[in-house]
């Protein structure tokens, strides 16, 4: 009897344990697709890591998936830049679809999170183009009406208003039959936050517009203690969404209400906060506004002793560059040598006042702005105006020819490092064009953006001469 049950409890041992090692598998028969590599891709935020790839044959793609991999919403990727995203949440996805119109002809035929999911962005998609065709044609309105409220556009509003209602209800439904699974999270993250059924509510604070609301309540059904939303675009999308959408003056004093308000929501360190830190960080360190993202390394990413990555020090040391480089501080020197190979200094001009250009012959926008720099330039040189435009170009041909081609008579340099130039790290221009104005002692007296703010900034340059 011991022997018999010995063998017994044996042959158990030697039974495969399905639980242990069982796979998933997304089944994915795409008409029309040619033959080709097809790449499955983890989504975090904006970021997307090739994680798998198959060969497609005749239309079918096959992945098989292990439950080690974290729920969320992954992206199959094919014929270069087309996608279909997908969630895995441990179950079998059977889709068909077509090349022909990808989101028209999805269906689902196995997979529960995906049914709800691809139901929701069907309706979605057809109701968003619908309210910004109707905020399209209401705007044309508006303008010829000259800014005056007519009928048309209340009519219009109206039903921009309907549409949004009948997607939140909808979105409500799906909620309701979604409960327990990964794509009720991002139902519920992607419902605006309802205005009406706010006021609605006891103590509900007053609202003048819409849009005031939604600058206080915008990320109310977004769950930032969820960490399994970080396998989504979300945070992502709604933090982009939001800086886009309710930051009413683009300013820095705007954008810094904005991140506070933003990174108020997480707990402080959490997993959701260091990555929202991040982007935000990421999102501003090469823009104009500057004083938002030296505030973002000061007041946040300093303090965040818990990641000492080689990002985070770079982005600490590109703001202590900022803090050196504000007007009334001394500009570093440039020594570098001009198109003929003669060294070229800074601080051995004798001008007035310079205007100091960081630029390069691959910047679409550089080459833009360089006729309007070149009327400054013809305007202010009897004035006592010299240009120093450091290139940040590494083929010395395509420098020369960017130079003859937009007339650029003034004092040209380049160390042909491109961004690895120590000189372009001591100005933190690595976005061009960038520029400073600076007197005749080399103090820098602006940081101009745009064209009309470099006319102002050399005009108040001058005056401050005299």
């Amino acid at each position: 009897m011991l022997k018999k049950r010995l063998l017994i409890y044996l042959g158990l041992l030697l039974l495969p344990v399905v639980g242990a090692f069982a796979q998933y598998s997304i089944h994915y028969t795409l008409k029309n697709l040619p033959d080709s590599k097809v790449y499955l891709t983890s989504i975090r935020g904006s970021r997307y890591v090739p994680i798998d790839s198959c060969v497609a044959k005749k239309g079918v793609i096959q992945f098989n998936v292990t439950p080690s991999m974290p729920v969320g919403v992954y992206r199959i990727v094919f014929a270069d830049s087309l996608f279909t995203d997908v969630i895995l949440n441990h179950e079998n996805i059977v889709i068909t679809n077509d090349m022909s119109d990808l989101l028209d002809n999805m269906q689902v035929i196995e997979s529960h999170e995906n049914a709800f999911y691809y139901s929701y962005w069907h309706l979605s998609s057809y109701i968003n183009d619908s309210i910004q065709l109707i905020s399209v044609l209401g705007d044309r309105i508006y303008q010829s009406s000259q800014h005056v409220m007519t009928s048309d556009l209340d009519s219009m509003a109206r039903k921009a208003y309907q549409l949004t209602q009948t997607l939140n209800a909808f979105t409500n439904q799906l909620i309701e039959k979604s409960r327990g699974m990964f794509v009720n999270k991002l139902l519920k993250a992607y419902t605006v936050p309802d205005w009406e059924a706010y006021k609605k509510l006891p103590n509900a604070q007053t609202y003048k517009k819409r849009s005031d609301f939604l600058r206080s309540h915008f990320f109310d059904n977004i769950d930032f203690a969820d960490t399994t939303l970080l396998y989504s675009e979300i945070f992502y999308v709604s933090c982009t969404d939001y800086l886009t959408d309710y930051v009413s003056v683009p300013s820095d004093t705007s954008y810094i209400k904005a991140v506070d308000f933003i990174l108020s929501k997480p707990a402080e360190n959490s997993p959701v906060y260091n990555y929202i830190l991040n982007l935000l960080v990421n999102t501003f360190s090469d823009t104009e506004w500057e004083g938002t993202f030296v505030h973002l390394v000061d007041a946040y990413l300093e303090k965040n002793t818990c990641d000492q990555s080689p990002h985070n020090k770079t982005m600490s040391e590109r703001a202590a560059v900022i803090h050196k480089l504000k007007p009334g501080n001394a500009a570093p020197e440039i020594l570098m040598n001009d198109a003929d190979g003669k060294p070229c200094s800074l601080f051995a001009l004798k001008s007035k006042v310079v205007l100091l250009i960081f630029w390069s012959s691959e910047c679409l926008h550089c080459e833009e702005v360089m006729a309007q720099i070149c009327q400054l330039y013809d305007t202010y040189k009897s004035l006592g105006l010299e240009i120093f435009a450091v290139s940040a170009d590494t083929d010395k041909a395509k420098w020369m020819e960017a130079l003859h081609k937009n007339k650029m008579t003034w004092v040209n340099v380049c160390d042909l490092l491109g961004f690895q130039s120590p000189t372009i790290e001591n100005y933190n221009a690595y976005s061009t064009p960038t520029f400073f104005v600076l007197d005749a002692q080399k103090t820098i007296v602006a940081h101009p953006y745009s064209p009309k703010e470099m006319s102002e900034s050399i005009n108040r340059a001058f005056n401050l001469q005299h």
